[in-house]
């Protein structure tokens, strides 16, 4: 007891003396800080109350009511739910596609490559009975540039078309669609509109075709139509069609007369017959566009191991080969092109009507000619790695009025 009694004696100054040091810091804080910190809440509470308390009925009381939040939650639920039924699926390879840097680094729409025919020296002389084999281009010719320089220059440039009606031409020996349209710089489509053929159709010596001034197609005039509404109906314009036929833009049409549409098409364009899953999840976004459906596709090579999608800066779909694979035509169509392409190498493009045309790169032997009319599944050319390309594959493109489309859209 006594011992407690004198520790209380020695503690008592100990403490004072630690304990001051905190007295006078808290009796500072409380009198410079806390005194004034709780008066102005003091102050600003009871304002508040002054403001908010008569204005329980106005906008104040609707931002303190318990039930606005609920409202506002509806509310939020409800413009998600009708955004939902009026969107779509964005597909993997259109999605950000309206980003400033896809603009940036995206490729231009518009095609620039470097047409380079090829000659006879390139042809690969016989020795072989094979009738493709006799006529393809082969990657051992060895391209050397000068040789280039004078394969690129045309050894008959297509003149001005100076027509201003329908004419009428002789088939002749020897004559291709292919031929006929660079002579008259008409499409394959147009020449095949005018004249009432198809892709499987021949022509003979002796036969006459119609040659419309430019690109379009000749509409015979129903009952009820005006110019605005042909207009309307094949997406040109009233000035357009009336120039062409020498007609002013009010003209009454006469039933059963023949118009040029000039850049027209007499049928929509195929499309696709499948959609392929992308490896994103689904994206919402307001605009909605179509997906083309049509059959008559087939895949375009031996293999289906896809080694590239189409993507921003890839133009087609690239599938593995090797060199017993072959490029197959995905349609029926007329060759337009088959030769050296920069970048795609030994390369075909077949024209299938319509303002729509496929593009087969970087093969190593070409089997086909600028003209010659392909049915779907046919071989056009082997396998190769001709231009700018790493290893042996098919380098696939599809193109629409000029603009590459995702291949995938119209080939399983």
């Amino acid at each position: 007891m006594r011992s407690l009694i004198v520790g209380k004696r020695i503690a008592k100054p100990v403490l004072l003396a630690i304990g001051q040091p905190f007295k006078t810091v808290g009796i500072v804080f409380v009198k410079t800080i806390g005194v004034p910190a709780y008066r102005g809440i003091f102050f600003v509470r009871r304002f508040v109350h002054t403001i908010l308390l008569p204005a329980k009925h106005r906008f104040f009381y609707l931002l303190s009511n318990r039930y606005t939040i609920h409202i506002l939650m509806i509310v939020i639920v409800g413009i998600i739910g009708v955004t939902n039924f009026q969107t779509r699926n964005v597909r993997a390879e259109t999605f950000g596609q309206k980003s400033i840097l896809y603009a940036l680094v995206s490729v231009d729409d518009s095609e620039t490559v470097e047409v380079v025919e090829a000659g006879k020296s390139v042809l690969i002389p016989g020795g072989s009975s094979s009738y493709f084999t006799d006529i393809a281009l082969d990657t051992r010719t060895q391209f050397q540039q000068d040789e280039l320089d004078q394969i690129t220059q045309p050894t008959q440039k297509p003149t001005a078309s100076t027509r201003s009606s329908v004419e009428t031409y002789v088939v002749k020996e020897g004559d291709t669609l292919g031929k006929i349209s660079v002579r008259f710089q008409l499409s394959i489509s147009t020449i095949l509109s005018a004249n009432g053929l198809t892709l499987r159709s021949t022509i003979r010596p002796g036969d006459s075709l119609k040659i419309l001034p430019e690109d379009g197609i000749i509409y015979k005039v129903k009952s009820g139509d005006t110019l605005s509404r042909i207009a309307q109906k094949y997406d040109i314009g009233v000035q357009e069609i009336a120039t062409s036929n020498q007609l002013p833009a009010n003209a009454a049409l006469k039933i059963g007369a023949e118009l040029l549409l000039p850049g027209a098409t007499g049928i929509a364009p195929p499309a696709a017959i499948a959609r392929v899953p992308v490896s994103v999840k689904n994206i919402i976004t307001k605009t909605p566009t179509s997906i083309p459906t049509s059959t008559g596709w087939v895949w375009p090579t031996n293999w289906h191991i896809i080694t590239q999608y189409y993507g921003w800066k890839h133009t087609g779909i690239d599938i593995d080969g090797d060199y017993s694979t072959f490029s197959i035509a995905a349609n029926d169509g007329v060759v337009s092109y088959a030769g050296w392409r920069t970048g795609y190498g030994l390369t075909v493009e077949v024209d299938h009507g319509n303002g729509l045309k496929t593009r087969y790169a970087h093969n190593s032997k070409i089997y086909v000619g600028a003209g010659d009319v392909v049915a779907a599944g046919e071989r056009l050319a082997q396998t190769g790695t001709t231009g700018r390309s790493t290893g042996t594959h098919l380098h696939f493109e599809i193109i629409l009025n000029g603009k590459f489309q995702n291949p995938l859209s119209y080939i399983r």
